[in-house]
């Protein structure tokens, strides 16, 4: 990927459009980007990071901060960049998202984020979403990875050089995506976590299981038993002690359920003799009682049967009582035939009374509709000439914006005339100035040659001698010699005043002209100034002009907003007007339809006054044949006999019923009677007292062997149980500690925690492996800058043993060749390995993104801080960076590059508006 060409507006510090070229800069070799700090140099590789991708190039910034604080509202804010890829031409175009002015209205409105790509064949992408996976596709690389490619940032490549493992850790996270391995210890270690607490869940549920074990106290392994709960015995002991406790226990329960069935058999055989005892005496008892019962239950039976005869007698109504129901409900429907018919005459009735108020409403509402269509015709003949009038008023609208138009040209003329005015005055007035100074200057220089004139005779003066001849006159006496003075000028002096004096002269000639150039405009100016507004106004004179000029404007225009006013009033005649024709003939074919619709119910009227009629005379009829007034009171009437029916059947069955059962009650009363005397007539005699002493010491020896066999019952069940889950737990404890194990080793192994090794983390260990192909890419840039003295270095071993390991980095010194820690190197010594480092881990980005080629590189600041030596050997590895067909651009504002590099782009800041770009 190679830039063409880059736009950006309204952008960062560029409040303007701003245009870079940057195919002048060709494409290889080195240029430079220099400027102002704070200028927004290293916005131009933001701007290209952001066209591709929609995000800067770092962190720091979101792409919301771009709009420029400089930018006017109206400044559009967007990137465009031409690029070259694989020999084709792209052009991608973004916006952030920003606040700009509404088109309508004084207020904001979000302007979205959006953005096109255009591709070779002329067919174009949108949306920013789309255009960016288009990029990835295209370039083969993501924002992340074409930042750490394209652009070398001083601050990132030292931190990169002086981090330790746990600092170069996180940045080679961040970088290669090594996160999942650190997340596979992590979940190592969470595993051997829940491994070491479920071997210790089972060491406690063992030691609950102990706890419960059950022993009798008077037991000689009860002694055993508290060793065990105590901790002092090993689980195959503990499983030894539980199993001779549950086999005594069941020896001693076998013999208790021996003793148990003897027992058992000797109280069935006194509870039969107790019970036949029990059954005679309860026999004699029974025998009275029901004896009793029947001399009562007698007289109560012969009433029932008294009762019945009654009931039976009654029953004979219950036939004619039906008849009359069925009779009563044949005539039922005739009641339904007058409730329909009358149901029908309700509805004739109900639609009469429609058909009344509809007529009356729709009388109503063509009154109305005749006034409301009178008075429409009568407003509509009011806007006849409505369209004649707009005209009219159009016409003079557009004669007030001509005459105001031309009021606007002569009151410029006037301003002109002002102008013209104000410079002829001021023209003239320097002219006075240079003509003073020329007459200043004029004096000077007479009164100079007049004073070097007479001091030339002065000096001959001095030179005669009485007696010699004079070269001028011949006389040989010289009465009255003529006086020589010190403040004679000088030839030179005499012409540098000449010159001033000529010049002086010139300057006042020029302004003369000058000012008779201006004089001559003003009076055109002046001349025709009068005569437009002579016939535009009536004004000769220019005193008066102004004020009659405004005082004309001020009529015109307040003369177009009476216009105006009128022609908006006339408008809203003639829409009114239109929405009277509209109107006009909708109200005429409404009120033909009313007039219809009232002969229409009136006819439906006539008909439902004869079906009334007919209806009453039917349902009359009807009704006088009729023994209820209504259905419901004929149904009434049906439900009461037909109740007194069922009352009637109901009681028979009743004292049926009662009778029934008493006559029972003595059968049954009868044969107990019989079966009492039975048992008291074959009993034999016995002593029930002995019986039951024997029955309650049997007994009592029954329950307490009962409660030791349910004791022991239980206690078996508890042991069997313990020891159950003991031995499950025993062999569940040495499945899962053997799995321990082999966790803490494989989560120790990933940790890097192995006593007597180097901390080592599985992650650190995948991470060493771009390290080490970064520092021999970077190691082939140093050893040329450094005039092969150093090269770099990952420590195999760690200081200790203690603190993890991996990533520490050394240089050596092959100068005397010794080892010793990066950090030990100098201010420019630093620079220049961090530098190659920082290109070895661009070469490797780029060779893990498929051997991507990108043909544009920035370099960032950090050169302030070299030497001239270092500076030197540091351009001179760059230099071979662009070898090939690379473009390297370094950002910086050292004046020892600029002197180097030819090829610039130039960042000016101006304080109120932005910074400019200039390509040299």
């Amino acid at each position: 990927m190679r830039p063409i060409l880059l736009k950006m507006c309204a952008f960062g510090p560029y409040a303007q459009e701003t245009i870079i070229p940057m195919d002048e800069l060709g494409k290889q070799g080195l240029y430079l980007i220099t400027g102002d700090t704070g200028a927004g140099k290293t916005t131009i590789f933001d701007a290209i990071c952001y066209a591709l991708y929609g995000e800067p190039s770092g962190n720091s910034r979101e792409s919301s901060m771009f709009r420029s604080k400089y930018a006017s509202p109206e400044e559009e804010t967007y990137v465009e960049l031409t690029f070259s890829h694989n020999n084709r031409e792209y052009v991608v175009r973004r916006n952030p998202e920003y606040q700009r002015p509404a088109k309508r209205g004084d207020k904001l409105t979000k302007q979205t984020a959006d953005a096109c790509l255009k591709l070779p064949d002329g067919s174009v992408i949108t949306k920013v979403k789309e255009v960016t996976a288009k990029i990835e596709e295209l370039l083969g690389i993501n924002r992340d990875q074409f930042s750490q490619i394209s652009m070398l940032a001083q601050n990132d490549f030292m931190k990169l050089l002086l981090a330790d493992t746990k600092q170069r850790q996180d940045i080679f996270r961040e970088l290669f995506k090594t996160d999942y391995y650190r997340t596979l210890e992590n979940r190592l270690d969470e595993e051997r976590g829940k491994v070491d607490k479920q071997a210790e869940d089972i060491k406690k549920s063992v030691n609950q299981y102990i706890a419960s074990i059950s022993v009798d106290v008077d037991n000689v392994l009860s002694i055993e038993v508290d060793k065990a709960k105590a901790g002092e015995l090993t689980t195959e002991d503990t499983i030894e002690l539980l199993n001779k406790l549950i086999n005594q226990d069941r020896n001693s329960k076998k013999q208790i359920e021996a003793d148990l069935e003897q027992i058992r058999e000797k109280l069935a055989q006194i509870n039969n003799q107790i019970g036949t005892a029990t059954t005679v005496e309860s026999a004699k008892n029974s025998l009275n009682i029901v004896q009793t019962q029947l001399e009562e239950q007698t007289p109560i039976l012969e009433e029932l049967r008294s009762k019945l005869e009654l009931a039976q007698k009654q029953l004979e109504q219950k036939g004619k009582l039906q008849a009359e129901v069925i009779r009563i409900e044949n005539k039922l429907a005739d009641y339904d035939e007058v409730e329909k018919n009358q149901t029908e005459l309700d509805q004739v009735h109900q639609e009469y009374n429609a058909y009344k108020t509809s007529i009356d409403e729709a009388a109503v509402s063509v009154e109305k509709k005749k006034e409301e269509l009178e008075k429409s015709k009568e407003e509509q003949s009011s806007y006849v000439d409505v369209s004649l009038i707009i005209e009219r008023l159009n016409h003079e609208i557009e004669e007030a914006e001509t005459r105001a138009e031309n009021l606007e040209e002569l009151a410029q003329e006037h301003i002109e005339y002002i102008s013209a005015s104000e410079a002829w005055d001021k023209s003239l007035e320097q002219y006075k100035l240079l003509d003073a100074k020329y007459a200043e200057k004029k004096v000077l220089y007479d009164t100079m040659d007049q004073t070097y004139r007479d001091g030339q005779a002065g000096i001959l003066a001095s030179k005669l001698i009485d007696g010699e001849r004079c070269p001028v006159c011949g006389s040989t006496t010289h009465p009255m010699k003529a006086h020589w003075s010190e403040e004679i000028p000088s030839e030179e002096q005499l012409k540098k005043a000449k010159n001033e004096a000529e010049v002086a002269r010139e300057n006042a000639d020029v302004c003369s002209r000058e000012a008779g150039e201006k004089k001559a405009y003003l009076e055109t100016t002046e001349k025709n100034l009068l005569k437009d507004a002579g016939k535009l106004i009536g004004c000769e004179s220019i005193d008066n002009l102004k004020a009659i000029l405004d005082s004309k404007q001020k009529e015109n225009e307040e003369h177009r907003e009476t216009l105006n006013k009128r022609l908006l009033e006339e408008k809203k005649k003639q829409e009114r007007k239109n929405e009277l024709d509209k109107n006009i003939p909708i109200l005429e074919t409404a009120i033909g339809k009313l007039d219809a619709d009232i002969v229409a119910y009136k006819q439906k009227l006539a008909g439902s006054e004869i079906i009334i009629e007919q209806k009453q005379n039917y349902i009359l009829s009807l009704k006088e044949k009729l023994e209820f007034a209504t259905r419901i009171e004929a149904e009434s009437k049906a439900r009461e006999l037909s109740k007194q029916a069922v009352k009637l059947q109901d009681e028979y069955d009743k004292a049926d019923s009662l009778c029934r059962v008493k006559e029972q009650e003595i059968v049954e009363i009868t044969a107990k009677i019989d079966s009492y005397k039975q048992v008291v007539a074959d009993a034999k005699e016995v002593d029930l007292n002995a019986l039951s002493v024997t029955k309650q010491e049997l007994e009592y020896t029954n329950k307490e062997l009962d409660e030791k066999n349910q004791s022991l019952a239980g206690r078996i069940i508890g042991n069997e149980s313990i020891l159950a889950n003991v031995l499950a737990k025993s062999d569940e404890a040495t499945h899962v500690e053997k799995k321990l194990q082999w966790m803490n080793a494989l989560a120790d192994t990933a940790k890097g925690k192995l006593r007597g090794k180097e901390k080592f983390m599985l992650e650190t260990y995948i991470q060493t492996t771009y390290f080490d192909r970064i520092i021999r890419r970077a190691n082939l840039r140093l050893l040329t800058m450094s005039n092969g003295q150093y090269e770099l270095k990952r420590q195999s071993e760690a200081s200790n043993v203690r603190s993890q390991s991996g990533l520490e980095l050394a240089v050596t010194d092959h100068y005397n060749g010794t080892e010793r820690s990066v950090k030990t190197l100098s201010g420019g010594e630093s620079f220049l390995a961090s530098l190659s480092l920082a290109l070895g881990l661009s070469d490797e980005v780029q060779s893990m993104a498929g051997g991507i080629q990108i043909e544009t590189m920035f370099v960032d600041e950090g050169f302030g801080s070299l030497d001239p030596e270092t500076l030197d050997m540091a351009y001179r590895a760059l230099s071979g960076l662009s070898e090939g067909n690379k473009l390297v651009g370094i950002i910086s504002h050292v004046s020892y590059l600029k002197e180097k590099i030819d090829r610039q782009i130039i960042v000016t800041k101006e304080k109120s508006g932005g910074s400019f770009i200039k390509v040299q």
